[in-house]
């Protein structure tokens, strides 16, 4: 606007100064003709180019934005622009709001009076790369740091060595919402954001297929499945368990040779359409039952949207054990207090993790056996299991929670 404005009124003082000489003209040439030439002489208005603060451009080169700089001195200072370079109006930022940022350089400009660069900042977006994609608006007004003379930076390694593996390495999911999936480790390079969830993937054989070591020592491995990429995550053992995917029924019920194990899963409208950045919300919940003959419960294991294993024992339709597990399926804690398993407990790492659960308990006079409810920092998700082997299944996430469409992160 301000561009704007001033080619306004300078286009406006040529239209009004054009006219003043005019007239002035009007009235010489009519008192004398003999001094007609001269007077034409002096209407022609003469312009003053100011000099440019970095002198005269000699060359503009473009450069990977993607390699790191850091502020090299207390003198360093970041200019709107070229023109404004120098002047108080003109700077963007000090040296003491840049000092820890990492920026990456578009262009080179050599001028007469040195090389400078024009700049942005390292940028994680997150879940908003389909809301605010790089160079719109939103994000533009963050990352634009404007020029810096390039003495005033410094390289700086973003990564500090990376590898590929001469085979690739078997992980499945343990702790789905503690770490998404990027398109690249954040501030390892100018623009990053989440590619994928792992809601939809608790299920599904992961494999990396390279790592690699970030500035401040963090591990990042690259993961794909079978079918196709995925995208950077932290290598946490809490994440992702090494090696093949193990059916949780089966590893921690452990049905005998005579017994049925049957699988009950939410459906996926029931888990819903929607990622928030704390929870995984969007995970289809799952109860694994074992039932005798006379199609009582024995056993349950119960898979909630945080994909926590817990095991549930039976007897005679009342509770007797239950035993809960961290999300890399070891054993946690067991419960055999006759109160809680006649009442309700509650399943948490206190401040340790996000989510955690109560479990709760009907009387036996009830239809239903026992409820799980999973809470996460911003929705929750519960389980119903029926005397009669039914089980049902339900998920919300609050309307004024900000979230995002799951097709964005499939």
């Amino acid at each position: 606007m301000q561009k704007k404005a001033i080619v306004a009124l300078v286009a406006l003082g040529i239209i009004v100064g054009g006219c003043a000489n005019s007239a002035s003209q009007g009235k010489r040439v009519s008192a004398s003709s003999s001094k007609s030439t001269p007077s034409k002489q002096r209407s022609v208005a003469k312009t003053s180019v100011k000099a440019s603060p970095v002198g005269k451009i000699i060359s503009v080169e473009k450069m990977n934005p993607d390699v790191g700089y850091k502020v090299a001195n207390k003198k360093t200072v970041f200019y709107r622009s070229l023109k404004e370079y120098g002047t108080k109006d003109g700077i963007i930022s000090d040296n003491i709001t840049a000092r820890g940022s990492i920026f990456g350089a578009i262009k080179e400009y050599e001028t007469t009076t040195g090389v400078y660069y024009r700049v942005v900042m390292f940028y994680p977006n997150g879940f908003e790369n389909r809301n605010s994609p790089e160079n719109s608006g939103d994000t533009t007004e963050i990352t634009n740091y404007g020029f810096v003379k390039a003495d005033g930076l410094k390289p700086f390694s973003t990564v500090k060595s990376e590898w590929h593996y001469s085979q690739k390495q078997p992980y499945y999911v343990g702790n789905p919402y503690e770490h998404r999936i990027w398109s690249a480790p954040a501030n390892t390079k100018h623009y990053t954001y989440v590619t994928h969830v792992f809601d939809r993937l608790a299920r599904t054989q992961l494999y990396a297929t390279k790592e690699l070591v970030k500035y401040n020592g963090s591990h990042y491995v690259y993961l794909s499945t079978a079918k196709r990429p995925l995208g950077w995550v932290y290598k946490s053992p809490k994440t992702l368990i090494a090696g093949y995917y193990r059916d949780p029924g089966q590893q921690l019920l452990k049905p005998k040779a005579h017994e049925k194990m049957v699988v009950k899963k939410q459906s996926r409208k029931s888990a819903g359409t929607r990622v928030d950045v704390s929870d995984s919300t969007a995970l289809p919940q799952r109860v694994y039952q074992i039932r005798n003959k006379r199609k009582h419960t024995l056993r349950v294991l119960t898979m909630g949207m945080d994909n926590r294993p817990i095991r549930i024992d039976f007897k005679r339709g009342k509770a007797v054990k239950v035993r809960t597990f961290e999300y890399w399926r070891k054993p946690w804690k067991t419960i055999t207090n006759k109160k809680k398993l006649r009442t309700h407990f509650t399943v948490s790492h206190e401040f340790d993790e996000g989510a955690w659960s109560t479990v709760h308990f009907y009387k036996h006079k009830s239809k239903k056996l026992v409820r799980v409810r999973t809470y996460g920092t911003d929705s929750y998700a519960t389980i119903w299991i029926y005397r009669n082997g039914k089980v049902g299944f339900k998920t919300r996430i609050p309307k004024d929670i900000m979230s995002y469409p799951l097709a964005d992160f499939k």
